[in-house]
């Protein structure tokens, strides 16, 4: 028993355990947790021990502990109450080990310091004079004076059904028990006090071994057949220094001796490992040997018959167990190499004795041994690959399965579901299974998906056992992946329709619609340019539907997207990315602006349910969304630089445009960046990898690879936009905020010229020609744009330079960029 292990505590005069009643009392009413017993409520039945110095320790519990008692389930420690009444109290963490929490002294009945076990019985002592006992009205109090069958208690391990008492009170039930028993032996010295075989006649020290043999073969010691102390070694006359037996007759027992000792081994062995704790396989296997054990014995019984009909000798004796010293012999060998092994371990460790065994006989009884010890796994694996359901509590299989909630998939930003929900457990896979331990995985986990639909196999393992052990043919588990694959591939392409889903983001994710970007714009910009605070969700959301609808009305899935202001700007977004796939971790986090407007967070979602959300995993939908909230902002920023662009050319018809040349210069180069950008993101990036990934689904032919592809699909896109990029991403922010900069600046300078209009152009030509000269003409103004253009050249260069040394790192995908760019070779 270990500290912080979860328990059942049992009381030894009434045989129940310890719960909790609805006032938070303390009885011992209560039944084992593995048994499901309508009244047991397994959250009120289970405890931990903990240590009262440190809660954290794990490690043996030793009698002669200081500890704590503590309900897991609610989450609260034992008290004692003055009035002699046991209580459970909820008691923060840190202040548990100090005073409010009822300290107990754990020992045993026998004062010995040693660890617990499930066998010892067990005091709880508190204040140095009193035990926990339970009472005849089965409430338990903290007032027993003395140690009696009421203060007296077990602890037992709840995943598996306790062992009764008398398993412990008739020790004669276990053969392994008559081995050391030393008070039979007197029992038999006394009543039967005989000489020393050496002083019989030779036919009547053969008689007496014969005698001492049969009963040596049934784990019982004879007359002069002793062990040695603490082994299964028999010896004769064990007790003198040298026997009195004839040499001839010794020689010829000598022989026999190792089969009666190794028969004990093995008989030891079986009560040892069928216990419950040691899984479903070792018992089966302990039971297949049983089944050999009652060919042996009807083998005892038939030379004891001939004995007692006075024809048989020694010789005889030897000459008719020799096929059974070979076949105990070879039973031995193989439990001696098992050591502590069960599951898929103790199979593959059968199997190679099966491999390495030369003699037919021996071969056969292996693979009886196998064939039997197989049946708890060969059903285990028909549940999972017909059913994709896995009943293990010993861990015995060989794909394990962890308790991963399918409504964890919303939040698996890492995209690892898939992979450790059912994963392999390489120790218990048998040795003959392991060329199909791939296709076992991935049969149950497609079958698991697949739901309850019913299999054309109809448990062909189960019924067809001894064919496919003996011979060793898997070729099954084949047909049903094949089977289980097909019917997950119909799945996501029929009833999910996972083109249509993709098309679904490809047009709002990725803005395959320009036309979605330009209703929704034009309606919700009065909204996404305000305060985070004072934007009206709801009438964000209602705009962002009637965009949809307007553009996709016959979109399947339309309905599933959603839109939101995210709490992290695309910044804070990207940087979690890099850190949560560990690129430049030690890299410093963006600092962000104080005030923040709707259209800096504005992100979309889409609700995927299950099974589809395998495919469309959080992981991929966020790199989704850092692609659209990167092209949203700049589409957004294309737009503002064309109504620039726009009132810039509305002054041509004046005759003043001339004076804003050098500026409109700038505004073209900065249109120039931001178009060439999305467009070799546009067709450049998501066209060519959209295509790659439709002819790459049409050609999967597994799960894992239609997984694969979209998810390669949705990384390759963010990889080759640069956004996750670190250097690149800096430089080209860099020149977007000089762009965004300048926008803003030309429109404060639109809206002042915009005065100048509302008079009578016409009349007044001179006169407003003469003011807007002198703005132009003014130092601040011409300082203001020079910086501007130092400013915006320099980041532009850089960030050539940047991609130049892409191209040089074999990073070609970005050479459509660099001609786009730099399509002149300006600045290289």
């Amino acid at each position: 028993m270990e500290y912080k292990q979860c328990l059942a505590i049992k009381n030894n005069r009434t045989n129940r355990y310890l719960t909790i009643d609805q006032n938070n009392r303390l009885l011992s009413s209560g039944c084992h947790p593995f048994f499901k017993h309508t009244e047991c409520n397994k959250q009120r039945e289970i405890f931990q021990i903990l240590n009262a110095a440190n809660q954290d320790y794990i490690g043996p519990i030793i009698m002669q502990s200081a500890v704590l008692i503590y309900n897991p389930g609610l989450q609260a420690y034992l008290c004692c109450q003055q009035n002699g009444e046991l209580k459970l109290e909820n008691i923060p963490y840190q202040e548990a080990s100090h005073s409010k929490a009822t300290k107990f002294m754990i020992q045993g009945t026998v004062n010995q310091k040693k660890a617990i076990t499930e066998n010892d019985d067990v005091v709880f002592k508190f204040n140095d004079a009193n035990y926990l006992i339970s009472e005849l009205s089965l409430f338990c109090s903290w007032n027993g004076p003395t140690i009696s069958q009421d203060s007296t208690w077990k602890l037992q391990r709840i995943n598996f059904p306790p062992l009764p008492d008398w398993f412990q009170q008739r020790p004669f039930i276990s053969l392994s028990y008559l081995q050391s028993s030393d008070q039979l032996t007197q029992c038999l010295i006394k009543q039967n006090e005989r000489k020393p075989i050496g002083s019989h006649s030779y036919q009547i020290q053969s008689i007496y071994l014969i005698e001492d043999l049969l009963y040596a073969m049934m784990s019982i010691e004879g007359q002069y057949l002793k062990k040695k102390n603490g082994s299964f070694d028999y010896q004769i006359e064990g007790h003198l220094e040298q026997s009195t037996c004839d040499l001839s007759l010794q020689q010829m027992v000598s022989k026999i001796l190792p089969m009666c000792s190794q028969h004990d081994f093995i008989e030891n062995y079986i009560q040892q490992k069928i216990k419950f704790e040691n899984g479903y396989i070792s018992q089966a296997f302990c039971s297949a040997i049983k089944e050999l054990m009652q060919k042996y014995l009807l083998m005892v019984n038939q030379l004891d018959y001939e004995f007692n009909q006075g024809e048989i000798t020694l010789q005889k004796f030897w000459y008719y167990t020799q096929p059974s010293i070979r076949i105990i012999n070879s039973i031995y060998v193989l439990i001696q190499s098992l050591s502590k092994q069960i599951g898929g371990t103790l199979l593959s460790t059968i199997t190679n004795f099966i491999n390495t065994s030369t003699d037919p006989q021996i071969v056969e009884v292996y693979s009886f041994l196998l064939q039997k010890s197989f049946i708890p796994y060969m059903k285990q694996l028909s549940n999972w690959i017909y059913y994709g359901r896995i009943d293990d509590p010993f861990e015995e299989f060989l794909v394990a399965e962890k308790k991963i909630q399918k409504s964890s998939l919303e939040t698996d930003y890492k995209n690892d579901f898939w992979d450790q929900r059912f994963a392999l457990r390489n120790s218990q896979i048998p040795k003959f299974l392991e060329k199909y331990q791939d296709i076992i995985l991935r049969t149950g986990k497609y079958i698991n998906v697949i739901g309850q639909k019913e299999s054309p196999f109809d448990n062909y393992l189960i019924k067809n056992q001894g064919h496919i052990v003996q011979n060793q043919d898997f070729s099954h588990l084949v047909s049903c992946f094949e089977w289980a694959n097909k019917e997950i591939i119909n799945l996501l392409f029929q009833k999910e329709n996972i083109h249509r889903r993709l098309k679904t983001i490809k047009t709002f994710f990725l803005f395959d619609s320009g036309d979605f970007f330009i209703h929704f714009i034009e309606a919700a910009e009065s909204e996404l340019v305000k305060d985070i605070k004072e934007i009206s969700k709801e009438k964000l959301e209602s705009l962002f539907d009637l965009a949809v609808r307007s553009i996709a009305s016959n979109d399947a899935y339309k309905d599933d997207l959603v839109c939101y202001i995210d709490q992290y700007t695309i910044s804070e977004q990207i940087y979690a990315i890099r850190n949560l796939r560990g690129i430049d971790i030690n890299e410093n986090k963006p600092p962000r602006t104080q005030k923040l407007k709707g259209i800096e967070l504005f992100t979309l979602d889409i609700k995927v349910e299950w099974p589809a959300n395998l495919i469309f995993s959080r992981a991929s939908l966020l790199n989704y969304q850092i692609l659209f909230r990167s092209l949203m902002s700049l589409n957004y920023l294309l737009k503002q630089l064309n109504e620039a662009w726009v009132f810039q050319k509305q002054l041509k018809d004046t005759g003043l445009h001339q004076k804003f040349l050098k500026q409109n210069f700038l505004l073209s180069r900065m249109q120039h960046l931001v178009k060439n950008y999305l467009y070799y993101v546009s067709y450049d990036v998501v066209e060519k990898n959209y295509t790659s990934l439709i002819q790459n689904l049409q050609n999967a032919d597994n799960f894992e690879e239609v997984k694969e592809q979209h998810m390669r699909f949705s990384e390759n896109c963010l990889k080759e936009s640069l956004i996750i990029d670190q250097d690149f991403w800096k430089i080209f922010n860099k020149c977007t905020n000089f762009c965004s900069q300048f926008s803003s600046q030309i429109q404060k300078q639109n809206s002042s010229l915009m005065s100048f209009f509302k008079d009578d152009f016409v009349s007044k030509k001179a006169q407003i020609n003469e003011k807007i000269t002198e703005l132009v003409s003014g130092k601040q103004f011409q300082t203001l744009y020079e910086t501007f253009i130092k400013n915006f050249d320099e980041a532009y260069r850089e960030l050539i330079k940047i991609i130049k040394i892409y191209i040089s790192q074999s990073k070609t995908y970005v050479v459509s960029l660099m001609i786009r760019l730099d399509y002149q070779f300006d600045y290289l």
